[in-house]
């Protein structure tokens, strides 16, 4: 079987297992009599969703269509799909998820915050789809500060640029800079452009950037493009000196990525036992 046969197969079976989990009274509507199968039917669905009969029925009989993320969104929204549901359902459907929206309250869950204080000595930190930074050790804050950084302002691509100390302590710093921006680039074009709330948000913080710092809005006009992934980076800190690290990109629960910076090399991991002292690590 071809792999886009078993992907509509895989859809055809997902949404109807869906809808017979949902009961008329789930979603507003009279239970009525003679049901001679449990759930909704199509046309219930389809008229709830805001799609035509015939089409959702053909999708659900796993024919050649190519629903649009919209469509897609409405009949999670109607199918009463978690976040884990909603994101099978568009990889099925032949789209990437969409980022889920950011909250300003996000509560990380406390076994990550275990993990990223775990990383110590290693600075480790967390960011959101955004790019926000929420969480992060001690090793971490002794290298790019971020509790000197005002909420709204701590961001790690506009860290990179407005941080001077950052930007001191950087090996190279124009190379990272510049990846920063590609990587920024890609992240927008990956969420569909304006018309997706999430993308707008990033197309806000590259025109930031651009309006902020001359160099960024030169280095965005040349289009670079590349796929956030981990990297070698050396810095300098004026307490420890230079370190040789391994920049780590790891996905993590609730739409998250866990950044660790790990030693290359044995010196590099005795300087960073260094930066943090241990009696204030057993202190976190």
């Amino acid at each position: 079987m071809a792999e886009t046969d078993f992907r509509r197969e895989s859809l055809s079976g997902f949404l109807r297992a869906r809808r017979a989990a949902l009961t008329p009274e789930q979603v507003g509507l009279a239970p009525g009599v003679r049901r001679r199968t449990p759930g909704l039917r199509r046309e219930e669905l389809a008229l709830l969703a805001g799609v035509g009969v015939t089409w959702y029925t053909w999708l659900e009989q796993g024919r050649e269509i190519n629903p649009s993320p919209e469509v897609l969104g409405s009949l999670a929204r109607t199918l009463r799909l978690d976040a884990a549901e909603t994101d099978y359902l568009f990889r099925l459907a032949g789209h990437q998820p969409r980022p889920a929206p950011p909250s300003d309250d996000l509560e990380v869950a406390p076994a990550l915050l275990r993990l990223v204080q775990a990383q110590a000595p290693a600075p480790a930190f967390l960011t959101d789809p955004d790019w926000e930074v929420r969480a992060w050790n001690r090793p971490a804050d002794a290298m790019f500060e971020f509790s000197l950084v005002p909420a709204g302002q701590r961001n790690l691509a506009w860290v990179a640029f407005a941080h001077r100390a950052n930007r001191r302590r950087v090996v190279d710093w124009e190379h990272h800079a510049r990846r920063t921006l590609a990587e920024l680039r890609a992240a927008y074009a990956e969420r569909g452009g304006d018309g997706n709330p999430a993308a707008a948000r990033l197309a806000a913080l590259i025109e930031r950037l651009r309006q902020s710092f001359p160099e960024a809005a030169a280095w965005l006009d040349e289009h670079q493009v590349r796929e956030r992934a981990g990297i070698e980076k050396d810095m300098v800190h004026e307490k420890v000196g230079r370190l040789r690290l391994d920049h780590l990109v790891l996905g993590a629960p609730d739409n998250l990525r866990l950044v660790v910076l790990a030693p290359r090399d044995p010196a590099t991991a005795e300087r960073l036992r260094a930066l943090v002292p241990a009696d204030d690590l057993q202190n976190v």
